[in-house]
């Protein structure tokens, strides 16, 4: 076979591995979960960039470049994204809109919860469903199917990606069922860890704030403070782009030690669902 002859076999072998099927995501987390799932085989943007808080974002004039080729766009749902509706109309005509957390079985709202939680503050329901492990590998399973829609001659990949990741993230869950968190009663900065908690045992007492920064009034903190101290609340959560100076209030009077978690948005640090779960388990089992 001469040289030009293999140049193009391998070329034609070649080229369905390389086809690119172009999608987005609204958040990092979610578009870190789509390459998981897709490899090199798919393009992926994320609507909101990392380190950007994705309650408070506002699309801006390049997301509707990024959008304008995309054949799908991974989001929560859930009321996690409030910009959501704006992005419908800049997605080219046919484009499919794939809301990874709703329809969920044991979907944690407001009339489930106890008396002194409120209404999540993204809506009825608290959409942080990814940071229980076994949702992220539902997200991930319904990826994988959207995009074998998309492109059915990439499925042997979706699914080879897909299982190498199922067993990724289950060697990281059986390290926190066996770090010794049931039980524990905590006080959390923003209200997203009730998936996470219901999964290892965690008691949430108390949250600082509903979404964003704001954190609760005086009257309201002082309530909390009482009911943390009350119940033995030696462990506060807190994130990243939230560690107010009630935070630091709350658990010098508590005695607790602080956990710096990640929950909604990645960044140089931490840049994938992986590399989430591995700091997480970390401040929490160190």
């Amino acid at each position: 076979m001469s040289l030009r002859s293999l140049a193009l076999t391998l070329g034609l072998l070649l080229a369905p591995a390389l086809a690119q099927v172009r999608v987005a995501a609204t958040t990092p987390i979610l578009a870190d979960l789509v390459r998981e799932v897709g490899g090199s085989r798919v393009q992926v943007v994320a609507v909101v960039p990392p380190g950007a808080d994705p309650h408070t974002f506002e699309p801006t004039p390049s997301v509707a470049k990024a959008l304008a080729k995309a054949r799908a766009l991974f989001a929560n749902g859930l009321g996690l994204e409030p910009f959501l509706p704006k992005l419908l109309g800049l997605l080219p005509q046919g484009a499919k809109v794939v809301k990874l957390g709703e329809g969920q079985p044991g979907l944690i709202c407001a009339e489930e919860e106890e008396p002194h939680q409120k209404e999540h503050a993204h809506g009825p329901c608290d959409p942080h469903l990814w940071l229980d492990p076994a949702y992220a590998l539902r997200y991930a399973e319904r990826i994988a199917k959207e995009l074998t829609a998309l492109d059915p001659q990439g499925e042997g990949q979706y699914r080879a990606h897909l299982k190498r990741f199922q067993e990724e993230v289950a060697k990281r869950d059986r390290a926190f069922q066996a770090c010794g968190l049931k039980g524990a009663k905590v006080v959390v900065q923003h209200d997203a860890f009730r998936y996470f908690a219901r999964r290892y045992g965690l008691a949430v007492v108390g949250v600082l704030s509903g979404a964003g920064a704001q954190e609760v009034g005086s009257r309201s903190f002082l309530a909390l403070l009482e009911r943390a101290k009350r119940e033995g609340v030696r462990l506060v959560l807190a994130e990243p782009q939230f560690q107010g100076k009630a935070l630091k209030t709350l658990a010098e009077a508590l005695g607790a030690r602080v956990a710096v978690l990640y929950t909604d948005t990645l960044d140089q640090r931490v840049r994938s669902y992986l590399d989430l779960l591995d700091h997480n388990l970390k401040a929490l089992c160190p």
